[in-house]
């Protein structure tokens, strides 16, 4: 399959880039690192970064590409770090000529004329390294540094379950290619006072449920009065994070398109070593066995999925 994805690249003179909605630093970082690999290695192709939200990373990345739907049409569509079509941010995709899925999340469905899909990588950002480490031309460290804030950010500085020794040889590789890695760090996991204050306000008004479920909800006022986005909020879940007593962990923070008789959560869930992808997938969501996400939920709903994932922390 690797040989069909440079095949189509080399064979398309316009290529357009996409991504999951609520973009993380994979989805952007793996989404700016093929575009500019592909434009060292072919400077008079089109190729185009795609999506509206840039998520709460977006300032670390260069402005998204606005083209026409003639455009899209005529391109070879590749689309990153996503496993159902529903989440691809710009549903245009569906216009294009051709089609690439690349995603290490577990198979939800199929949307691309040709899939690379691995299942065990900790970032998409990692496939997309391997490939091109196989395919041996000259990496550039501009493409490194996307990559590798990819892989440490999906991987939380290669310290969860999807860290494996291909990780970490896609790492090598990256490093070998001039990645700058302490400031990629610094750029991934610093963080403003602000953000520190906030992180502090989750750790004083979580609750915890049989002594092994922490979980908060938040609301607009919550973390406005911090000056952050909801998009800058809702990934704060690893603040409940690295506690002995807490085997599953959720942050749920109010919809922008909540109805008016009745709030909407989106939720972020982690889970140290229970798996809970397919409940998940029970309340509008899914992702990786230890990390998923949920949205549209009522308070109902929320109620009834925590009790689903305390059932499960009890059957071990």
């Amino acid at each position: 399959m690797s040989e069909l994805f440079f095949k189509w690249i080399e064979a398309s003179e316009v290529i357009t880039i996409f991504r999951h909605v609520g973009a993380d630093s994979d989805a952007l970082g793996s989404q700016f690192g093929l575009k500019t690999w592909i434009l060292d290695q072919y400077p008079n192709k089109q190729v185009y970064a795609l999506g509206e939200d840039l998520g709460s990373q977006g300032k670390l990345f260069p402005p998204i590409d606005d083209v026409s739907d003639e455009v899209i049409a005529n391109s070879l569509a590749i689309i990153l770090d996503t496993a159902n079509a529903a989440r691809i941010d710009d549903a245009r995709w569906q216009l294009a000529a051709k089609k690439i899925k690349v995603d290490h999340h577990l198979e939800v469905e199929h949307f691309g004329d040709l899939e690379i899909v691995k299942e065990t990588a900790g970032a998409t950002c990692e496939i997309l390294a391997s490939l091109f480490q196989k395919d041996g031309r000259p990496l550039s460290s501009t493409a490194a540094n996307y990559l590798y804030g990819g892989l440490i950010a999906d991987t939380l500085q290669f310290s969860i379950a999807s860290t494996t020794s291909d990780t970490l040889l896609a790492a090598a590789y990256l490093a070998q290619c001039h990645a700058d890695i302490p400031r990629i760090n610094r750029e991934n996991f610093s963080k403003t006072l602000k953000e520190f204050q906030f992180e502090t306000f989750i750790r004083s008004h979580y609750k915890l449920l049989d002594g092994h479920l922490a979980y908060i909800i938040l609301h607009a006022q919550d973390y406005e009065q911090f000056g952050l986005t909801r998009n800058e909020a809702k990934e704060k879940v690893y603040a409940l994070g690295n506690v002995d007593e807490f085997e599953v962990w959720a942050l749920f923070i109010e919809q922008a398109e909540s109805d008016k008789n009745e709030p909407l959560y989106q939720g972020s869930l982690r889970s140290k070593q229970t798996a809970i992808n397919d409940i998940a997938n029970a309340f509008n969501g899914g992702g990786h066995k230890l990390a998923c996400g949920v949205k549209r939920l009522s308070p109902a709903m929320i109620e009834a999925l925590l009790q689903q994932l305390l059932r499960r922390i009890k059957k071990g």
